[in-house]
């Protein structure tokens, strides 16, 4: 299970759920939740393109989409990566780095951009499930031997239901293709890190937080190659570890994206 390799023929999909609730429009950082996370998808979108780049050319090994939420849910775009390539919208940003003597400095950086802040109204992850496994089941009939979907849900705060998301978010994880289930990762991000959790095996110590508790019964326990990639970007990822972050700060955030959507890529 969850061993054969993203291909041209038997290509991967890649769906992150983004939250756009109004309190994505709180601070984090030196900006707030909304722009952090439309930046941290966009460039892990750029990465996905990277991987999949041979030469001058770009192999259609995954489609990817990306889901946004608030009172409503509505799938952004859903792409083969060749298309995601063509995208001529970007920005400039400035970028940190050593300067080879112990100092650092600012160098620009060019980013693609897919996805755009927002930050407005509820937070219907329920909705979003339901869209998620839309789109997965599509793929799975249609490619029913290629690595399960991949979903990433980066939300900051509690469903509007949760019941129904719960509901919802089980009846993604039932999905499967011949290679595995759907494999579903919660990223909970936060203005405060005051009871961080990262990729835990079991609720000791978050039992009775009710939003916390919700996200880890919803999320996959990481597939050996999956816990393998984790490791390499940091995490300390034990047996049965779950693809769940909880009060994330943003360097969790990015590698929670880093080893959901390219791990399967490498």
């Amino acid at each position: 299970m969850y061993t054969e390799p993203l291909s041209s023929a038997k290509p991967g999909l890649i769906v992150i759920m983004v939250d756009q609730s109004g309190s994505m429009a709180d601070p984090y950082g030196e900006t707030n939740k909304a722009n952090f996370a439309a930046l941290a998808v966009n460039r892990v979108i750029g990465e996905i393109i990277q991987a999949c780049s041979v030469g001058d050319g770009v192999k259609d090994r995954c489609f990817v989409a990306v889901i946004g939420y608030s009172s409503q849910a509505e799938v952004l775009f859903l792409e083969k990566v060749s298309e995601l390539a063509n995208n001529q919208n970007t920005m400039t940003l400035k970028k940190k780095i050593s300067d080879g003597a112990g100092g650092i400095i600012e160098v620009p950086e060019i980013l693609r951009v897919f996805v755009k802040p927002t930050a407005e109204g509820g937070t219907n992850m329920t909705k979003a499930f339901e869209n998620a496994h839309i789109g997965a089941s599509k793929f799975i009939d249609k490619n029913p031997d290629s690595f399960p979907p991949i979903i990433i849900n980066i939300t900051d705060g509690e469903p509007n239901s949760f019941i129904n998301a719960s509901i919802a978010a089980k009846k993604l994880l039932q999905l499967q293709s011949s290679d595995g289930n759907v494999i579903l990762l919660n990223a909970h991000i936060a203005s405060t890190l005051a009871g961080k959790i990262e990729l835990p095996s079991n609720n000791e110590g978050f039992r009775e937080n009710k939003f916390a508790q919700f996200l880890f019964e919803n999320s996959s326990i990481l597939p050996d190659m999956l816990a393998q990639r984790a490791k390499e970007v940091g995490f300390n990822a034990q047996p049965n570890a779950r693809g769940f972050a909880f009060n994330a700060d943003a360097e969790t955030l990015v590698n929670i994206l880093n080893f959901g959507s390219l791990g399967a890529l490498r």
